[in-house]
């Protein structure tokens, strides 16, 4: 069996915490859940919490990583070298793009069908996803290959030293793209089935490997592409271990193997629109780097990029709830259940309820957390940067919610032409922003395509739904109170003054979620944990 995540293997100090999060995050699942006895496992109260608390460690550790490791790399390669090494890293986040929304598309319908189809038409479904995914990602590997001598020489302004090396970074890249899109889908056989258990003993590693692999090759060569190979190996490694992981936790994945020619039309109908979200969305997401290589200097992309890596890696916060949500409303809707409703609150409430206050907190010593993290000259050029990225990161941690209800009941073309409306005001908002501001321009003009999108998405999902609109009066008390106090920590400069702003904020967002965003239900669970506490 592959290693299964345990909490029990971390410090005492982390379990702690650990603890308290799924405490805190998951309480709401206690209450509301209770009732819903006959409700298939995969909406469980019991699999959601489990589940969203191992994707949450799955993301962090990596995180952790991260943020040990590159203050190490940009020392090691220098600025500009770092700068190649992070468009080199949003290429392989890009690289999804090329399976076509397959991905999605099989956890989707095998989530549907688990308990409704035979466990044969199941497999074969999935085998006829994975196939479709490597022919898609095999044309996508041929097409940047050809294209990565151009993209280096002509689009990046790229130093003449690096030209060559770059070249070589970006064809070794190319060919991990059929490695990092078949593991994609078989990581969505597992997230269908619910194994985020094995899920993430593999995603840990992987996500580890991203910044251990420059590391390792560091005292031998600073070149990249000997980065981008170290990197392919270890794509190919994790797509053979995501293969054991799916034969060991479905096997008749392993018994019958084969395609359903019936089963193409649905995937592709399901993943043609998810095409679209696959390259629109992640475009969006990496589109600000690309324009400030192309318009600016490598090594401002490096003063860009460091704080985004830093402030986006608190994704896995929403990305641990969100993962698990999309199969369970999916499987509502195969069973006819409005459960959704309570799901999208839940969900929209715990991810704001933890983002708040750790964003504030990134927001309001941005500077000094740069100064001590990676010196003086990235405080001075990137503070501002991060505290306008980590607010765009609020928005778009709440946005994931309707984003997974509206894909989840089977509704990707709505995601897909949403994000071809919002692409033509992204880039109008990115390149008037930047000559105007420079790099702080780019960032405000990431959050203000967040807020856009955020916006849509919860306008489309009540029109799927009426029902959420309940759900949604929930979750804006703390969606719009931290937005505020973000505004005013911005402004903030002196230490203390930082310091006494913090502490009276908490006790304003506690106030202000107690008040508005907890339900009776709830307050009476928090009276009863508080007397729990102080007795104890």
């Amino acid at each position: 069996m592959i290693h299964q995540f345990s909490l029990r293997t971390c410090s005492p100090i982390w379990r702690s915490r650990y603890d308290f999060v799924a405490h805190h995050f998951f309480f709401v699942f206690e209450l509301e859940l209770r009732a819903q006895k006959n409700i298939m496992h995969l909406l469980s109260r019991k699999a959601l919490a489990k589940n969203s608390l191992i994707n949450l460690a799955g993301f962090i550790i990596p995180l952790i990583v991260g943020l040990t490791a590159i203050p190490l790399i940009v020392r090691g390669f220098g600025v500009e070298r770092f700068g190649v090494l992070t468009l080199a890293w949003a290429f392989i986040g890009y690289f999804s793009l090329f399976d076509m929304g397959i991905g999605r598309a099989i956890t989707q319908l095998v989530a549907e069908r688990l308990g409704v189809s035979s466990e044969r038409d199941v497999s074969r479904l999935a085998w006829t996803g994975l196939l479709l995914m490597l022919c898609f990602s095999l044309i996508g590997a041929v097409i940047i290959a050809s294209f990565a001598p151009m993209f280096v020489t002509s689009v990046l302004n790229m130093p003449e030293s690096l030209r060559e090396e770059a070249r070589g970074a970006f064809i070794l890249l190319a060919l991990a793209i059929p490695a990092v899109v078949l593991t994609t889908g078989l990581a969505g056989i597992l997230a269908a089935l619910q194994r985020f258990g094995l899920i993430n003993a593999l995603r840990v590693p992987m996500g580890m490997m991203i910044f251990l692999v420059p590391l390792v090759i560091l005292p031998y060569t600073k070149s990249v592409a000997s980065v981008c190979a170290g990197l392919l190996i270890i794509r190919l490694l994790f797509l053979v271990l995501h293969v054991v992981a799916c034969f060991y936790a479905f096997p008749p994945l392993r018994a019958h193997i084969g395609i359903v020619r019936s089963e193409i039309s649905s995937l592709l109908r399901f993943g043609g629109w998810m095409t679209v979200t696959n390259v629109i969305g992640p475009l969006m997401v990496y589109m600000d780097r690309f324009v400030i290589g192309a318009l600016l200097t490598i090594s401002t992309v490096a003063y860009y990029v460091t704080p985004y890596e830093m402030v986006t890696r608190l994704w896995a916060i929403p990305v641990a709830a969100v993962g698990v949500l999309f199969p369970a409303f999916a499987a509502a809707k195969a069973s006819g259940s409005s459960h959704w409703t309570t799901l999208y609150s839940m969900g929209g409430r715990a991810i704001l309820g933890i983002m708040a206050p750790i964003v504030l907190i990134l927001v309001v010593f941005a500077e000094e957390g740069l100064r001590l993290w990676l010196g003086a000259d990235f405080a001075q050029n990137s503070a501002v940067v991060m505290q306008w990225l980590a607010i765009g990161v609020f928005l778009n941690s709440y946005a994931q919610v309707p984003f997974a209800f509206i894909q989840g009941i089977g509704r990707a073309d709505v995601t897909a032409k949403l994000h071809l409306l919002e692409l033509p005001i992204y880039i109008i908002f990115i390149l008037w922003l930047l000559r105007r501001y420079g790099i702080t321009g780019v960032a405000i003009a990431w959050v203000l395509r967040s807020a856009l999108d955020a916006g849509l998405l919860t306008l489309v999902a009540h029109r799927l739904a009426e029902d959420l609109a309940a759900a949604s009066r929930q979750i804006l008390p703390l969606l719009v109170m931290p937005v505020a106090l973000f505004a005013i920590g911005m402004t903030l400069n002196e230490i203390y003054v930082k310091l006494f702003f913090i502490i009276g904020a908490f006790i304003a967002l506690s106030v202000v979620a107690y008040k508005f965003a907890v339900t009776s239900d709830e307050k009476t669970a928090i009276r009863k944990m508080a007397r729990g506490i102080l007795r104890t």
